[in-house]
């Protein structure tokens, strides 16, 4: 890199300067400064917002093309043109106090004005609105003389509307509600859940309608509605009538009424009467058979316990029974063992023994009875003054 110091270099006062473009031909720059400036007057920017739709209609071609969402975007304005139509809800008014509201012959012949809106919106069907509403009715809006009330005063006056606004709303609305709500009589006109059922048929034959057209009704919806004088003044004293007549029958309904409750009181309180007698009647009853079962409970202790005592004394005759007969078989075999026991030479040295123990003690006292050395008698006698005699053949002597 060469930098220079000093003074600026000196240029001969006939140097020509070189241009970069002169090379480039006058014709090409002349070109793309008219294609530059054509662009700036032809292309277009397009908006379309959230409440609108937009339509851009090719002028050449005829081709339209719906833009149903919002956004920014270039169009060639030349060849296209946009339009924008309004997609919200818009309301039709129907009032008496403009002089527009819907007149109505009832299937009784009564003639009956009615106030009433309407609600409507596009049907966002791209190809609906691109085949039937843009064709048939255009995107252009019109001026329509609409009536108005100001400061009590009825009066007509222009306003701007879009085309399909102007074509289809208001015809299609009043025909088909005058046509519903005529299905009704005199009498159920005042009957609001019947108004409100034709309301909601009124929507369908109206969507019916309009739909193909891209049109879409949200809510009909009826206001008040008026006869005329005398009509008004029939259906006053009718009502009046009909109100009488319907006091009186809530009068006798409620003594009706009144008399069923009293009925109902009685037998409720003979139902606790009868309760409380048929409770008294079941305590007594309970109580005889506490009784009942008391005494039977006594008596069946009673012969339970005779039954043990019986069947005690039973056991107790049978055991001293048992022990007599076995005392008995005992002593009985004692005696049969003893008297055996006595018949053989062992008894006779038992007598023999006991009664030498007998006479272990005993004095012996003897008296002859003859002359005779041979003693042929002796007789013994004890302490006590009892005797014995025994006959000794075999003693000699006599003394004491």
């Amino acid at each position: 890199m060469v930098i220079h110091t000093g003074s600026p270099p000196e240029f001969p006062r006939n140097y020509k300067f070189k241009n970069p473009f002169s090379r480039v031909p006058l014709g090409l720059v002349l070109g793309l400064a008219a294609i530059v400036i054509l662009a700036f007057f032809v292309v277009r920017v397009g908006r379309v917002t959230a409440s609108e739709v937009g339509v851009l209609i090719n002028n050449i071609s005829g081709e339209v093309e719906i833009i149903p969402d919002p956004g920014s975007f270039f169009y060639n304005s030349l060849t296209s043109d946009l339009y924008t139509i309004d997609k919200t809800v818009h309301t039709l008014k129907m009032m008496t106090k403009t002089g527009d509201e819907v007149r109505i012959k009832t299937r009784d012949g009564s003639d009956v004005r009615l106030d009433v809106e309407v609600n409507y919106s596009l049907l966002l069907d791209v190809k609906v609105l691109k085949e039937r509403l843009v064709k048939e009715t255009g995107v252009q809006k019109v001026r329509v003389l609409v009536p108005v009330a100001e400061r009590g005063r009825r009066r007509r006056s222009y306003t701007l509307e879009e085309a399909w606004q102007a074509k289809w709303i208001r015809d299609y609305s009043r025909a088909v509600i005058r046509y519903v709500f005529g299905s009704l009589e005199t009498e159920t006109f005042y009957d609001a859940a019947k108004r409100e059922e034709k309301a909601r048929e009124s929507e369908r034959e109206l969507n019916k309608l309009l739909n193909p057209h891209g049109i879409r009704v949200t809510k009909v919806i009826p206001d008040r509605f008026r006869f005329y004088e005398e009509y008004e003044k029939a259906i006053r004293d009718k009502k009046e009538a009909d109100q009488e007549v319907e006091k009186q029958k809530a009068l006798a309904k409620a003594a009706i009424e009144k008399q069923g409750k009293e009925i109902v009181l009685i037998e409720k309180k003979a139902e606790v009467e009868i309760a409380k007698i048929k409770g008294i009647l079941q305590e007594q009853l309970l109580a005889a058979e506490g009784r009942v079962l008391e005494v039977k409970r006594a008596a069946e202790a009673y012969a339970y316990r005779r039954k043990v005592e019986a069947d005690a004394a039973y056991y107790k005759a049978e055991r001293e029974a048992k022990g007599i007969l076995a005392a008995a078989e005992a002593e009985a075999k004692a005696l049969t063992n003893l008297v055996a026991a006595l018949q053989g030479e062992g008894g006779r040295n038992l007598v023999l023994r006991a009664l030498a123990e007998r006479l272990r003690n005993a004095r012996i006292e003897g008296q002859p009875y003859a002359t005779s050395s041979l003693i042929q008698k002796l007789q013994l006698e004890a302490d006590k003054g009892s005797s014995k005699t025994v006959h000794d053949t075999g003693s000699k002597g006599g003394g004491r």
